[in-house]
């Protein structure tokens, strides 16, 4: 099976991110698909001889760069193939674990070609006065309180098919999937270590239905109305100037 990722500067979640799976027998080989990270994430993943890394440029005003970055991702996945896609701010639960083990010698439950994993979000404990998380003894931030819905099923195992790709855009939706199944064996997701970087994300967010807006384009599937601090960043007339 191949465990599939993207990142952008995550340096300092490499290490215990891609350990807490490393070492299980489902693991074939780990791809990474690299935003063109200007830190140390390239060095920290090619630590790890099951990684290999690609670097596909993130192109940060493109209003549908999430979704390019999906699709490329999941064209390293030869068809046929297992694949589970993970990101940088989560790990995987001893239940998800045990039931990859079971899918890696047994294969897709009832032969469909997507699993929906539930996923379990957390706020985490930080600094006084600060937006910096406390990091526990294991690497991971300590976890204050579980937030959003539960349990947010995410389609992350993927049997990989000709037809298949992604569509929309930060919400994704795959397209050319004959069946699905879920499995309530939890994704634990972390907030971000900065709370300045949810933040950004949040503007980022704001700002892709804002241009979709601007090209005439239909809107998320799953558009939200914006927390009324970004609501400015959802106005096409805000969106930064460009050449």
């Amino acid at each position: 099976m191949i465990v599939l990722m993207k990142c952008l500067n995550e340096e300092f979640a490499v290490d215990r991110c891609i350990t807490n799976f490393y070492n299980e027998e489902f693991v074939d080989r780990i791809i990474v698909v690299d935003g063109g990270s200007t830190d140390y994430t390239r060095e920290e993943l090619l630590k790890h001889p099951k990684v290999e890394v690609f670097t596909h440029p993130w192109i940060d005003w493109y209003h549908d760069m999430e979704i390019c970055q999906s699709n490329i991702a999941l064209s390293y996945v030869p068809h046929g193939e297992l694949c589970f896609i993970l990101d940088f701010d989560e790990r995987m639960s001893e239940e998800l674990k045990a039931f990859l083990r079971i899918v890696n010698k047994q294969g897709m439950p009832m032969e469909v070609d997507v699993v929906h994993i539930s996923r379990k979000t957390f706020e985490l404990v930080r600094h006084e006065s600060s937006p910096f998380a406390i990091i526990d003894d294991d690497g991971w931030p300590v976890k204050s309180h579980e937030i959003g819905q539960y349990p947010d099923f995410q389609c992350r195992l993927i049997r990989r098919t000709p037809l298949m790709h992604w569509v929309n855009s930060p919400h994704h939706m795959l397209y050319g999937v004959k069946a699905e199944h879920r499995e309530q064996v939890d994704i634990i997701h972390y907030e971000k270590d900065d709370y300045r970087r949810r933040q950004r994300i949040e503007r980022k967010w704001a700002r892709v239905q804002s241009r979709r807006r601007e090209l005439g384009l239909s809107a998320d599937a799953f558009e939200t109305t914006p927390k009324l601090e970004y609501a400015k960043y959802a106005d096409p007339t805000n969106w930064k100037e460009r050449s």
